[in-house]
């Protein structure tokens, strides 16, 4: 780990609840590379087979899917499978502060939506892109975060995954690192610049993640190699079988390595963002599954099966209805009001709810514009 941007510490200052925009403008970039058939391009999770083998099984005519490469393959007549020219979506990134979300495609290329401050990322291939209030972050292909308007220390190690977000009134970037080490990489340049402050400061978390992120106002949370969960807001660890965690400012679940999922009582918010609806004694509960990804808003959890399926509870526990058309997923995230998936034909879809941090919490409804068709 390299020693200089290690050195620094954080350190928390007062949080601020900002409001979520609606509004926005298309912003996106090319990925600057062709695929070649049967190669490129990040493998999409869970589906598909080889770009070349259109009829290496039976199917039904119309159904679609992503192949290894990243290409759509559609079902004909004769129940073989036609590639496409159609490139995947591999993940959608929505930012828990402002609600705005980004398509990466398989090909590295990406299309955010969102109210953007200016500046563009390099021209890379990404395999995650991130619009926050702050302007684009991306992660790219072999590591590197690179950052449109934040500043990120110089000499960070290769990174696995990313969430940016407010931590306590300032852009942080919170990155886990291949190596299983996580780290809050915090953004406190004044503006208009002071030379007697530094760029960026950083908390670095003792200890290895499998997976570890943090969300809207200073919290984090992780899962351990041994299937424990650890909470920066608490600096404490829950023993368990777990796989993978997802929480907000109201919400704190995580997934078992059987596919089950088990919520938190919220109170470990309450004393930092004041909301009083969070003294309430329920959580979600989820029944069925086995599920095999979690994630949450403001004010749902929503997991996907192992077929696909789409369920959703609000923080209080009562049943969060989706669209009834919105299809089979193999990636879900959310933040803010907004929840983000890719269906199991590479296309992307985000829906919002009524509500968030502060009033009642609505069913899911579609978002205008989407992020397909066509695209």
């Amino acid at each position: 780990m390299a020693s200089g941007w290690r050195a620094a510490r954080l350190v928390a200052a007062g949080a601020s609840m900002l409001a979520v925009s609606c509004g926005g403008k298309w912003t996106a970039q090319d990925s600057g590379a062709e695929m070649p058939d049967g190669a490129g391009g990040s493998a999409v999770t869970g589906q598909g087979g080889d770009a070349g083998s259109a009829a290496a099984t039976a199917c039904t005519a119309g159904e679609a899917r992503c192949n290894a490469s990243g290409r759509r393959e559609t079902c004909t007549g004769d129940g073989g499978w036609s590639v496409s020219d159609f490139v995947c979506a591999q993940n959608v990134a929505v930012d828990d502060d402002v609600g705005s979300y980004c398509v990466t495609k398989a090909d590295g290329s990406y299309r955010c939506w969102g109210d953007d401050p200016g500046g563009a990322l390099p021209a890379e291939r990404y395999r995650r892109v991130q619009l926050t209030r702050q302007g684009l972050i991306g992660l790219t292909e072999d590591g590197r975060l690179l950052a449109a308007e934040t500043l990120l220390p110089d000499g960070l190690p290769p990174a696995a995954s990313f969430r940016a977000t407010n931590m306590w009134g300032y852009k942080g970037v919170c990155p886990l690192f291949v190596d299983g080490s996580f780290a809050v990489l915090l953004d406190r340049t004044p503006n208009p610049p002071d030379d007697g402050v530094g760029p960026t400061m950083v908390r670095q978390v003792e200890g290895s993640f499998t997976q570890a992120f943090c969300v809207f106002e200073g919290l984090g949370a992780g899962v351990r190699p041994d299937g424990s969960l650890w909470q920066l807001f608490r600096d404490e660890t829950i023993p368990g079988e777990f796989t993978e965690v997802a929480f907000s400012g109201r919400i704190f679940c995580a997934l078992t390595k059987a596919g089950g999922i088990e919520c938190f009582a919220p109170e470990f918010t309450c004393g930092n963002t004041g909301i009083a609806a969070c003294a309430g004694p329920e959580y979600p509960e989820f029944s069925g599954g086995p599920y095999r990804s979690v994630t949450a808003t403001a004010g749902a959890v929503c997991a996907i099966d192992a077929e696909g399926a789409l369920t959703c509870r609000r923080y209080d526990g009562a049943d969060m209805p989706v669209p009834i058309d919105a299809g089979r997923f193999t990636f879900i995230e959310g933040g803010s009001d907004v929840l983000c998936g890719v269906r199991t034909d590479g296309s992307g879809a985000c829906f919002r709810h009524g509500g968030g941090y502060f009033g009642e919490v609505g069913p899911f409804v579609p978002i205008e514009p989407a992020l397909d068709p066509g695209w």
